[in-house]
């Protein structure tokens, strides 16, 4: 997961201490708590990010998805109260799935950037993640935006990714956003090391050229 590919190991206090609340005080969350949690990301990445800082992910995390005490679609974003303004960007990463933590990521973020894979089963939970997103909007965040589609682990050849691919340029128009990252071995390995890509050098170049590239693409379509 990111923690780990971020290179942190065994963080003492994580997110799911912080959607846990206040064991003390009836699980409350204490506004702007996820300041508490957050902590530089492992020694390899600070050279070129000195100031990356993440709130650390552990597998007690799912037992969060069970939580039934009031407005618990809102915890994160009360977490995050006064935080996220220290940041220039805060990223949530998400579990492939429509749960509760993925309800709370969209309640507190402004903008969702939308993550498929040109297969089937992918393509076909964009259209569930945008039916949620639309839930979202009505019931506890009206100012969230999709931002775009980024299509991942596209293969050269493929004629079936290539049908999946149409269908999500009919499906989201110009939200589809170009280049499409490329099935490459050298993510896999930079993620497995907890290193950064530019560990690995020329090999990891196109990658890290398409994902400046789309980087980009989705700064500028969260100002617009």
């Amino acid at each position: 997961n990111t923690t780990s590919a971020l290179g942190v190991i065994k963080p003492e206090f994580t997110l799911n201490d912080v959607m846990y609340g206040d064991p003390e005080n009836n699980q409350k969350i204490t506004p702007g708590v996820a300041g508490d949690a957050a902590m530089p990301a492992g020694e390899a990445w600070q050279g070129d990010f000195p100031q990356l800082d993440l709130i650390a992910s552990e597998r007690n995390l799912a037992s969060r998805e069970r939580d039934s005490m009031m407005a618990r679609e809102r915890r994160l974003k009360t977490a995050l109260r006064g935080v996220a303004e220290e940041y220039d960007i805060v990223l949530i990463d998400c579990p492939p799935s429509l749960g509760l933590l993925t309800v709370n990521a969209l309640t507190a973020c402004t903008h969702a950037l939308l993550v498929s894979e040109p297969r089937v089963s992918s393509v076909e939970g964009l259209s569930e993640m945008v039916t949620t997103i639309a839930e979202v909007q009505e019931n506890l965040n009206d100012d969230i935006e999709v931002v775009g589609v980024v299509v991942n682990k596209k293969r050269k050849g493929r004629v079936d990714q290539e049908t999946w691919i149409r269908r999500m340029i009919d499906d989201f128009d110009d939200l589809v956003l170009d280049p499409y990252l490329p099935d490459r071995e050298v993510f896999a390995k930079a993620q497995a090391a907890a290193l950064p890509l530019k560990a690995f050098g020329a090999a990891s170049q196109p990658l890290r050229d398409d994902l400046q590239r789309l980087a980009h693409q989705v700064w500028k379509g969260s100002e617009e």
